[in-house]
């Protein structure tokens, strides 16, 4: 298993896996063109927007990913976390989530914040034992899947 940047070639591999994701929810959509467009050419995306953007590759096949851009009051903002069904409860989120923690003490920068579908409560359970704390704030995004959304943050040592 190799962990890498990801390139914008990667983008129909990533769109593939997160709807794979998405599967397990009911009711649980990716819409890439009205919502994430961005996926289709993600490298650039991140990029542009300060960012990175990594994937977990076996085989030649993307089985997880993430992306980092730059938050609110000096943050850094987790995006995009998802890992195929097959490789969850191997720790790679918790190391994606520790590169991530790296990237931002190395930038000097104290707190990392994520939003997560109110859905993914196998995703709520590795940010709390990872000492994310969930806040009360939540949005909708008023898309196809019809999301509220959780805030979880993270201030760093």
């Amino acid at each position: 298993m190799k962990l890498r940047q990801a390139r914008n070639k990667d983008g129909n591999q990533i769109i593939s896996l997160i709807r794979k994701c998405y599967r397990d929810y009911p009711d649980c959509y990716l819409d890439v063109v009205n919502d994430s467009p961005e996926l289709n050419y993600v490298y650039s995306y991140f990029k542009k927007n300060k960012g990175k953007f990594w994937v977990y590759e076996k085989n030649k096949r993307i089985i997880g990913c993430m992306g980092i851009a730059p938050g609110r009051e000096k943050s850094i903002e987790i995006h995009k976390l998802y890992i195929d069904k097959k490789y969850r409860r191997k720790g790679l989120a918790t190391r994606l989530l520790s590169m991530a923690e790296t990237y931002a003490l190395n930038s000097k920068i104290k707190k990392i914040t994520l939003w997560t579908d109110t859905r993914f409560k196998e995703s709520h359970k590795t940010y709390k034992s990872l000492n994310y704390k969930k806040l009360k704030t939540t949005r909708k995004l008023f898309d196809i899947s019809k999301t509220t959304e959780y805030t979880f943050t993270k201030v760093l040592g």
